[in-house]
Protein backbone atom coordinates (compact mmCIF):
# COMPACT_ATOMS: atom_id res chain seq x y z
CA UNK A 1 0.00 0.00 0.00
CA UNK A 2 1.28 3.49 -0.91
CA UNK A 3 2.34 5.75 1.67
CA UNK A 4 -0.30 8.88 2.24
CA UNK A 5 1.59 12.13 1.58
CA UNK A 6 2.11 14.57 4.88
CA UNK A 7 -1.37 17.04 3.66
CA UNK A 8 -3.44 13.83 2.01
CA UNK A 9 -5.72 14.59 5.34
CA UNK A 10 -5.80 17.97 4.58
CA UNK A 11 -6.53 17.74 0.65
CA UNK A 12 -7.65 14.08 0.79
CA UNK A 13 -10.32 14.23 3.63
CA UNK A 14 -10.45 17.76 5.39
CA UNK A 15 -11.85 19.61 2.52
CA UNK A 16 -14.21 16.89 0.54
CA UNK A 17 -15.54 16.42 4.52
CA UNK A 18 -16.16 20.16 4.58
CA UNK A 19 -17.79 20.22 0.91
CA UNK A 20 -20.23 17.31 1.73
CA UNK A 21 -21.02 18.71 5.16
CA UNK A 22 -22.27 21.91 3.76
CA UNK A 23 -23.96 20.27 0.59
CA UNK A 24 -25.47 18.27 2.46
CA UNK A 25 -26.74 20.50 5.37
CA UNK A 26 -27.74 22.92 2.20
CA UNK A 27 -30.15 20.34 0.81
CA UNK A 28 -32.09 19.17 4.17
CA UNK A 29 -32.15 23.29 4.57
CA UNK A 30 -33.79 23.40 1.17
CA UNK A 31 -36.24 20.42 1.44
CA UNK A 32 -37.29 21.40 4.51
CA UNK A 33 -37.85 25.31 3.13
CA UNK A 34 -39.93 23.85 1.04
CA UNK A 35 -41.68 21.06 3.64
CA UNK A 36 -40.38 18.21 0.91
CA UNK A 37 -39.26 15.30 2.69
CA UNK A 38 -36.13 13.68 0.79
CA UNK A 39 -37.48 10.35 0.52
CA UNK A 40 -40.85 12.43 -1.98
CA UNK A 41 -38.10 14.33 -3.93
CA UNK A 42 -37.38 11.04 -6.58
CA UNK A 43 -41.02 10.41 -6.69
CA UNK A 44 -41.70 14.23 -7.51
CA UNK A 45 -38.85 15.40 -9.95
CA UNK A 46 -40.41 18.78 -10.63
CA UNK A 47 -42.89 20.23 -7.69
CA UNK A 48 -42.95 23.25 -9.56
CA UNK A 49 -41.84 24.64 -6.13
CA UNK A 50 -39.75 28.18 -6.20
CA UNK A 51 -39.00 30.91 -3.99
CA UNK A 52 -38.09 34.15 -6.05
CA UNK A 53 -34.85 35.78 -3.25
CA UNK A 54 -33.39 38.55 -5.53
CA UNK A 55 -33.50 39.60 -9.14
CA UNK A 56 -30.46 37.78 -10.11
CA UNK A 57 -30.83 34.17 -7.94
CA UNK A 58 -34.24 32.16 -6.68
CA UNK A 59 -34.50 28.84 -4.98
CA UNK A 60 -36.28 26.38 -6.95
CA UNK A 61 -37.03 22.93 -5.89
CA UNK A 62 -35.44 20.14 -8.44
CA UNK A 63 -34.58 16.26 -7.80
CA UNK A 64 -31.95 15.28 -10.60
CA UNK A 65 -32.67 12.13 -11.87
CA UNK A 66 -29.82 12.27 -14.11
CA UNK A 67 -26.33 13.49 -13.81
CA UNK A 68 -25.20 16.99 -14.25
CA UNK A 69 -27.33 19.53 -15.34
CA UNK A 70 -30.13 16.36 -15.88
CA UNK A 71 -28.33 14.64 -18.59
CA UNK A 72 -29.44 10.68 -19.03
CA UNK A 73 -32.44 10.56 -16.44
CA UNK A 74 -34.16 8.35 -18.31
CA UNK A 75 -33.22 4.72 -16.49
CA UNK A 76 -34.03 6.07 -12.91
CA UNK A 77 -32.98 3.21 -11.05
CA UNK A 78 -30.12 1.90 -13.60
CA UNK A 79 -28.64 5.19 -13.45
CA UNK A 80 -28.89 5.52 -9.63
CA UNK A 81 -26.54 2.96 -8.90
CA UNK A 82 -24.73 2.94 -11.65
CA UNK A 83 -23.96 6.93 -11.31
CA UNK A 84 -23.01 6.45 -7.31
CA UNK A 85 -20.80 3.51 -8.36
CA UNK A 86 -19.03 5.81 -11.02
CA UNK A 87 -18.52 8.86 -8.63
CA UNK A 88 -16.92 6.09 -5.72
CA UNK A 89 -14.79 4.96 -8.36
CA UNK A 90 -14.12 8.57 -9.72
CA UNK A 91 -13.61 9.80 -6.14
CA UNK A 92 -11.38 6.66 -5.31
CA UNK A 93 -8.99 7.32 -8.71
CA UNK A 94 -8.96 11.50 -7.82
CA UNK A 95 -7.55 10.28 -4.42
CA UNK A 96 -4.97 8.04 -5.81
CA UNK A 97 -4.18 11.14 -7.99
CA UNK A 98 -3.99 13.71 -5.10
CA UNK A 99 -1.46 11.44 -2.56
CA UNK A 100 0.66 11.73 -5.59
CA UNK A 101 -0.07 15.85 -6.65
CA UNK A 102 3.04 17.51 -5.60
CA UNK A 103 1.09 20.97 -7.05
CA UNK A 104 -1.20 22.83 -3.79
CA UNK A 105 -3.88 24.30 -6.14
CA UNK A 106 -4.17 20.85 -8.15
CA UNK A 107 -4.81 19.04 -4.37
CA UNK A 108 -7.13 22.00 -3.76
CA UNK A 109 -9.35 21.14 -6.65
CA UNK A 110 -9.42 17.62 -6.24
CA UNK A 111 -10.64 17.65 -2.79
CA UNK A 112 -13.50 20.49 -3.89
CA UNK A 113 -14.06 17.68 -6.82
CA UNK A 114 -14.03 14.60 -4.52
CA UNK A 115 -16.03 16.77 -2.08
CA UNK A 116 -19.08 17.66 -4.57
CA UNK A 117 -19.29 14.34 -5.91
CA UNK A 118 -18.98 12.46 -2.84
CA UNK A 119 -22.22 14.65 -1.90
CA UNK A 120 -24.19 13.98 -4.59
CA UNK A 121 -23.45 10.53 -4.66
CA UNK A 122 -25.04 10.36 -1.20
CA UNK A 123 -28.02 12.22 -2.35
CA UNK A 124 -28.21 9.51 -5.40
CA UNK A 125 -27.81 6.58 -2.69
CA UNK A 126 -29.75 7.30 -0.22
CA UNK A 127 -32.79 9.28 -2.24
CA UNK A 128 -32.71 8.30 -5.56
CA UNK A 129 -32.16 11.89 -7.00
CA UNK A 130 -29.88 14.56 -6.43
CA UNK A 131 -32.01 17.86 -4.68
CA UNK A 132 -31.16 21.01 -6.44
CA UNK A 133 -32.38 24.44 -5.33
CA UNK A 134 -30.03 27.11 -6.64
CA UNK A 135 -31.73 28.91 -9.61
CA UNK A 136 -30.05 31.41 -11.72
CA UNK A 137 -32.74 31.83 -14.78
CA UNK A 138 -33.81 35.17 -13.96
CA UNK A 139 -30.14 35.96 -15.75
CA UNK A 140 -30.24 33.32 -18.44
CA UNK A 141 -28.65 29.86 -16.91
CA UNK A 142 -31.21 27.68 -16.78
CA UNK A 143 -29.92 25.14 -14.93
CA UNK A 144 -30.56 24.61 -11.26
CA UNK A 145 -27.63 23.56 -9.12
CA UNK A 146 -26.36 22.93 -5.71
CA UNK A 147 -23.86 23.15 -3.67
CA UNK A 148 -21.88 19.59 -4.41
CA UNK A 149 -22.24 21.05 -8.18
CA UNK A 150 -20.58 24.15 -7.46
CA UNK A 151 -17.70 22.23 -5.49
CA UNK A 152 -16.81 20.43 -8.90
CA UNK A 153 -16.63 23.54 -10.68
CA UNK A 154 -14.79 25.33 -8.62
CA UNK A 155 -12.28 22.37 -8.93
CA UNK A 156 -12.36 21.88 -12.42
CA UNK A 157 -11.41 25.65 -12.58
CA UNK A 158 -8.53 25.10 -10.58
CA UNK A 159 -7.12 22.53 -12.68
CA UNK A 160 -7.71 24.85 -16.04
CA UNK A 161 -5.94 27.54 -14.33
CA UNK A 162 -3.07 24.88 -12.77
CA UNK A 163 -2.98 23.80 -16.53
CA UNK A 164 -2.66 27.31 -17.66
CA UNK A 165 -0.04 28.34 -15.31
CA UNK A 166 1.67 25.02 -15.82
CA UNK A 167 1.67 26.15 -19.16
CA UNK A 168 2.95 30.02 -18.81
CA UNK A 169 5.53 28.50 -17.05
CA UNK A 170 6.73 26.08 -19.90
CA UNK A 171 6.41 28.74 -22.26
CA UNK A 172 8.77 31.39 -20.27
CA UNK A 173 11.08 28.21 -20.22
CA UNK A 174 11.29 27.71 -23.46
CA UNK A 175 11.50 31.28 -24.47
CA UNK A 176 15.01 31.24 -21.75
CA UNK A 177 16.82 28.68 -23.56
Amino acid sequence: MPKLRKKFWLYGWLIPAAVVAFDQLTKAWALNKFAMPHNICALNPYPGLEIEVSPIVDLALVCNLGVSFGLFREHADIGRYALTAFAIIMCTVLLVWLNKEKSKLVSVSLGFIIGGALGNAIDRALYGAVTDFINFSDIGFKWVFNVADMAINIGVAGLLLSMFLQWQAEKRTHKST
